[in-house]
């Protein structure tokens, strides 16, 4: 579902992208980005599409097709019942929820090709710094005390019981397309094949981001 709409954005964009643009004068250049995190591959039987938000900055001169694109990014992704039932035999406990977390920063190469005065394509990719974070949760119920009002009751919900998280090393590949404005800023959608190996598998993700170059 989320990634339908992520393409429909994409469509409203290409139909409202303006025929007049702005000529880029400065070699440096910040951008907002956020989107839809699709695991893909294996690592799509454990987690549920989710969401991703970043930013970053691109350094290029002007008028040149080549520059070099810094992003820090967060995603994170729901847990499918498959990993749900992995952590339950891993620890013995009745694991009832979980998620994801990634904290990301790349360093990447990016080449554009104008096909008008007012949109381009560019290819992107590059490596990076992967942090992910994995907790899983078990419903459960316990005794609560309130330190402010001194009285205790019996209370219930989602407990992280099993956490684990790690730093790897990893890559991205992919495209995107912009859409220069008359007032400075740029428009762009954009997907990255996403690949990092960690201890025991490959995580594998499409982030499928829109975002603003300013």
């Amino acid at each position: 579902m989320l990634t339908r709409v992520a393409f429909l954005a994409l469509g409203a964009l290409v139909a409202a992208a303006p025929q007049a643009y702005a000529q880029e004068t400065s070699p440096v250049r910040w951008h907002v980005m956020g989107g839809v995190y699709e695991p893909v591959g294996n690592t799509s039987d454990l987690l549920q599409t989710g969401w991703d938000f970043g930013f970053g900055v691109t350094f290029r001169n002007p008028g040149q097709p080549l520059g070099i694109r810094l992003d820090f990014s967060y995603g994170s992704n729901n847990a499918t019942r498959a990993l749900l039932q992995q952590g339950s035999e891993s620890t013995g406990l009745n694991i009832t929820g979980g998620w994801v977390d990634s904290w990301n920063a790349t360093v990447n190469l990016e080449a554009q090709h104008y096909f008008s005065n007012a949109v381009y394509g560019y290819f992107i990719g590059g490596i990076g710094a992967y942090y992910t974070s994995v907790q899983l949760t078990e419903y459960g119920y316990g005794y609560v005390c309130n330190p402010w009002w001194y009285y205790c009751y019996v209370g219930s919900g989602e407990n992280v019981v099993a956490s684990n998280s790690s730093t790897r090393f990893g890559w991205n590949a992919g495209a995107g397309v912009g859409f220069r404005l008359a007032a400075g800023p740029t428009l762009f959608v954009e997907a990255r094949y996403t690949q990092v190996q960690t201890s025991s598998q490959s995580l594998q993700m499409l982030p499928i981001l829109i975002g603003v170059r300013f």
